[in-house]
């Protein structure tokens, strides 16, 4: 329904029927030689949204899944990955959080058992 508030389309044909209609390989060979052609020439030019390194296709396919792209997401395989940003692991942080826990707890178990050794009333 977004597509069509939007005014967009989408279209395709399949390639398979075309091929396996009669002389259809004489059909499509000579379709994409025009426009090979075409591109060689400048007349046509691919748009492209976006280019990846092989190790970021989950990112790339996460774009076309999402429907964020307009035109090609390549795939370059001389491409360097995105670094991947350093992220303290939580379970290390709840690790060091549940041992000053247990420490604090240990100290105050101490300092319980002193006050009940120590008699209320020294003088």
């Amino acid at each position: 329904m977004k597509l069509f508030d939007e005014n967009k389309s989408v279209s395709g044909f399949h390639l398979r029927h075309l091929l396996y209609k009669q002389n259809g390989h004489d059909y499509v060979r000579n379709v994409v030689e025009k426009v090979f052609k075409l591109w060689l020439d400048g007349q046509i030019k691919p748009i492209i949204d976006s280019t990846y390194a092989f190790e970021d296709i989950p990112e790339a396919m996460q774009k076309l899944h999402e429907r964020n792209n307009i035109g090609k997401v390549t795939i370059d395989p001389a491409m360097e990955p995105k670094p991947k940003p350093v992220v303290e692991s939580k379970k290390g942080k709840e690790r060091k959080d549940s041992v000053k826990t247990e420490k604090k707890t240990d100290e105050e178990k101490s300092q319980k058992t002193d006050d009940k050794d120590t008699p209320a009333d020294a003088s």
